[in-house]
C-alpha cells in the first residue's frame, strides 16, 4: 500500500495542479467585477481613490498574471514531466500566498479620512471574508498552499480587529476561530481529493485489466476457432481420402464373400468384413463429432410421417437383434412430425444399436405414441443398464464403462453423438437407467397431424 501510495504521489499532484488552473479563468473575471461593486460603496464613504487604487491595481495585476501563468499550464500539463508539474505547482502556490497577503492588507490600506469609523473596516473584512471562500472552493485540492496563503490574509484583519479592543476583540478571535475551521475543512477535502484520485486510478487499472484480459479471451478464442477450422478441414480431406477406400475395401470383401472360396477362408473374409463394419462406423462416428464441435453442419427441417421412418429402422435393428437372439418391438403411429429426419435417424439408429450391444438377453424396443400435442418416443432396452454415478459420464466424449459387458467395441462417441443431436433439435432426452434391469431413453415432437 505504501509503495502504491508512493507511485501515485506525481499523479495525484498533477490532478490538484488540474484542479487549481481550470478554475482560473472564473477567479480573474470574479476578482475584476467584484473591485468594480466595491468602489463605488468605497467612494461613498469617503475613500479616497489613491487609497483604493493601492489597494485594488495590484490584487487586479496579480491576478492577470495568475490567470496567465494558470492558462500556459494548462495548455501543457499532460505533456509536463513530473518535475516540471513540481515546478508549476510551486508557481501557483507564490502565487496564492503573494495574492492572499494582498487582498488581506485591504483593511490596512483603505481607510477612510474619520478615526473611529468602523463601516469601511467592517467592509473590507466582509471582502476578505467572501474571498477566503473562493480560495477555500480553489485550494480544496492543496491543503500545503491553504495552510500558507489563508491564515496570512485572514491573519492580517484579524491583527487589525484585535488591535481596536472592544468589539474589534470578538471581530478578530471569530475570524482567527473560522480560519481554523477552514483550515479543518480544507485538510478533510484535500484528504476526499486524495482517495478520489486513488480510487480513479485503480478502477482505471481494473478496466484495463478487464480489457486485457478481454483481448486474451478473444485470441483464445479465435486460436479455437482456427483449430476447429483445421479440424474441419481435415475431416473433409479424411472423409474423401479414407472414406472411399474403406467402402471399396468392403464391397472387396461381400464380392470375396459371394465367391466359391474354399471353406477355411470364409471365417478370416467374414471377421474381415466385421472389422471393416466397425472401422466405418468409428470413423462416421468421428466425422459426426468434428461436424457437431466445430458448427460445420446444418439443419434440414422438412414434415414426414413416421410409417416410412419405422420401416427403414426396422430394416436396420431387427437383424442386428436377430442376430444376438433379442427379441425386437417396434410400434410407432403414423403420425406427422417436423424436424431433420436424417438427425432423428442418426440419434435413434445411435441409441437402438447401443441398446443391442449392451443387451445380452431380453427385449430391444421403440416405440412412438401420439397424444393430443405430442408425440411421445421411447427407446428402451432390458441390458445391463448404468450405475447413477455414471449416468452423467455416459453423454462425455469417449466414454466407455467397463461393467456393461464385453460385447462393445464401440469409440465410446454414440451417446456424445446422441447429446448433440438431442440439443440440436431440442428433443429434451431423458434417461432413465437401473443395473441389471435395462435402460430406457424418451424425448418427444409436436405432433403435427393433431394440430391440422
Amino acid at each position: 500500500m505504501q509503495l502504491l501510495n508512493h507511485t501515485m504521489e506525481p499523479i495525484v499532484l498533477r490532478e490538484s495542479v488540474r484542479a487549481r488552473v481550470s478554475v482560473a479563468p472564473f477567479s480573474v473575471l470574479a476578482t475584476f467585477l467584484s473591485i468594480c461593486l466595491y468602489i463605488p460603496f468605497m467612494v461613498i464613504q469617503g475613500v479616497s481613490y489613491g487609497s483604493i487604487a493601492l489597494w485594488a491595481m495590484p490584487i487586479m495585476l496579480l491576478m492577470i498574471i495568475r490567470g496567465v501563468l494558470s492558462h500556459g499550464i494548462n495548455q501543457k500539463l499532460d505533456a509536463f514531466s513530473d518535475a516540471e508539474v513540481q515546478q508549476a505547482d510551486g508557481r501557483l502556490r507564490i502565487s496564492s500566498v503573494v495574492n492572499q497577503g494582498t487582498v488581506g492588507l485591504g483593511v490596512w490600506i483603505v481607510q477612510t479620512p474619520e478615526p473611529g469609523e468602523i463601516v469601511v473596516p467592517l467592509f473590507m473584512t466582509l471582502i476578505v471574508v467572501i474571498w477566503s471562500i473562493g480560495v477555500l472552493a480553489n485550494l480544496l485540492s492543496d491543503f500545503r498552499t491553504f495552510i500558507l496563503s489563508m491564515p496570512l490574509m485572514m491573519g492580517e484583519n484579524a491583527v487589525f480587529w484585535l488591535l481596536q479592543g472592544d468589539l474589534g476583540l470578538s471581530i478578530g478571535l471569530s475570524m482567527i476561530l473560522a480560519t481554523l475551521l477552514m483550515v479543518m475543512s480544507v485538510r478533510r477535502g484535500s484528504v476526499i481529493f486524495r482517495d478520489s484520485i486513488l480510487m480513479r486510478f485503480e478502477k482505471d487499472a481494473a478496466l484495463n485489466r478487464v480489457e486485457a484480459e478481454r483481448q486474451n479471451t478473444q485470441n483464445a478464442l479465435r486460436q479455437a476457432q482456427a483449430a476447429n477450422d483445421a479440424k474441419a478441414y481435415f475431416m473433409a480431406a479424411a472423409s474423401h481420402d479414407i472414406k472411399q477406400p474403406l467402402q471399396a475395401l468392403g464391397l472387396l470383401t461381400d464380392t470375396l464373400l459371394m465367391s466359391n472360396l474354399p471353406p477355411s477362408t470364409v471365417p478370416v473374409l467374414q471377421s474381415q468384413r466385421e472389422s471393416i463394419t466397425q472401422m466405418s462406423a468409428h470413423f462416421d462416428a468421428l466425422m459426426d463429432m468434428g461436424r457437431f464441435e466445430g458448427g460445420h453442419f446444418q439443419l434440414t427441417i422438412s414434415r414426414f410421417r413416421l410409417g416410412d421412418f419405422a420401416s427403414c429402422i426396422d430394416r436396420e435393428i431387427a437383424p442386428l437383434c436377430a442376430a444376438h437372439d433379442l427379441a425386437w418391438q417396434l410400434d410407432m403411429d403414423n403420425v406427422l412430425v417436423s424436424t431433420d429426419e436424417a438427425l432423428l435417424l442418426r440419434l435413434m439408429r445411435n441409441l437402438l444399436t447401443n441398446a443391442v450391444r449392451y443387451t445380452d438377453s431380453g427385449t430391444v424396443s421403440c416405440r412412438a405414441k401420439a397424444t393430443d400435442e405430442w408425440v411421445e418416443f421411447e427407446i428402451a432396452d432390458t441390458g445391463c443398464g448404468i450405475a447413477a454415478e455414471d449416468q452423467e459420464v455416459v453423454f462425455n466424449e469417449f466414454v466407455r464403462l467397463a461393467n456393461n459387458g464385453v460385447r462393445s467395441s464401440g469409440a465410446g462417441l454414440g451417446l456424445s453423438i446422441v447429446k448433440k443431436i438431442s440439443q440440436a433439435l431440442e428433443l429434451e432426452l431423458q434417461m432413465s437407467s437401473s443395473p441389471g434391469v435395462g435402460t430406457r431413453f424418451t424425448f418427444r415432437l409436436a405432433n403435427l397431424t393433431a394440430l391440422q
